[in-house]
């Protein structure tokens, strides 16, 4: 017999294994999901299991035991090593389930969070406004305003990275079942700020030099770099370590990963059909589902 902890973080079971091999592939199971057999006190993935290991054989090969590291996470190298398998529809299905039951307090961080961007972005506006218009209103393309306006964009983007960082955080804490409050949506101002501020300034420069090289470089990359923020913030990473990990794991199914980016953008575009205040439900969507798939890809700490 066997107890799970199902996507809404909550405990099933005690369920047989035929039981347990049903919801498997009715996809009420994956290979991350954590279980526990009865007689004992250690929570295992099911790819960890060998009673089910065959049928994650394909998609997702069973750790070595000696696959997590002294922090408790699975090692870079043994991401590496081993495939993975993503579901995007399971990934948007949790998302919507974890929103809607904390609908209010992530709006509200989400929009709090957000509210304080757009003001940065605004303020900033006002330093390369001026250029701006001038080159629109007089096709004046000096390189010194066009050298303002690139620069003030690029500058913009840690103070987004670091914000977005800490709502990451908060995003990941209510996907595990832990406390989580505005402080977490702020964390990102925390002991990971200067590396969350690196990740932001390096990734926007080299991304913007991608698309100056006929757009595909950058659109790569800017896929292939999906998951540095939460590995800076969840696993402490430094940001060229978080970016290339994330680059090498996202590289193995890049094109699946693109598709599922497109998928999140229109579904936070449905809340901008919404008169923007959607977004509210959409953008926190996206995120989570995004997160989710962290969570399948990456996995979390073992006790």
């Amino acid at each position: 017999m066997y107890k799970i902890i199902g996507g809404d973080q909550k405990e099933y079971g005690p369920v047989s294994a035929d039981d347990l091999r049903r919801w498997i592939t009715e996809g009420r199971a994956n290979a991350r999901t954590q279980v526990l057999a009865e007689g004992t006190t250690e929570w295992k993935p099911l790819s960890a299991v060998p009673e089910f290991a065959d049928l994650f054989s394909t998609a997702f090969p069973p750790l070595p035991a000696s696959s997590a590291g002294a922090t408790g996470w699975v090692t870079p190298e043994d991401l590496l090593l081993r495939d993975y398998a993503l579901d995007i529809g399971h990934c948007l299905t949790r998302s919507w389930e974890l929103v809607r039951k904390n609908l209010w307090p992530v709006a509200g961080i989400t929009f709090l969070v957000m509210a304080i961007v757009i003001g940065i972005n605004q303020l900033l506006g006002l330093i390369s406004g001026p250029a701006m218009r001038d080159m629109i209103e007089h096709s004046r393309f000096s390189p010194g305003a066009i050298l303002l306006v690139c620069g003030v964009s690029i500058l913009s983007t840690p103070v987004y990275t670091i914000l977005v960082g800490g709502l990451f955080k908060y995003y990941l804490k209510l996907i595990r079942g832990e406390a989580a409050g505005i402080g977490d949506a702020f964390s990102g101002f925390g002991p990971a700020i200067a590396q969350l501020a690196l990740l932001g300034l390096v990734s926007s420069l080299l991304s913007f030099l991608g698309y100056c090289l006929c757009i595909l470089p950058g659109l790569y990359l800017n896929v292939a770099w999906m998951f540095g923020i939460p590995l800076v913030m969840d696993r402490n990473m430094g940001f060229w370590e978080a970016l290339e990990l994330s680059r090498k794991v996202v590289s193995k199914h890049w094109f699946l990963m693109f598709g599922f980016m497109l998928v999140v953008g229109l579904v936070a575009a449905c809340g901008v059909l919404a008169c923007c205040i959607g977004m509210l439900v959409t953008a926190p969507i996206g995120w989570v589902a995004m997160l989710y798939a962290y969570e399948d890809i990456f996995g979390r700490p073992t006790a």
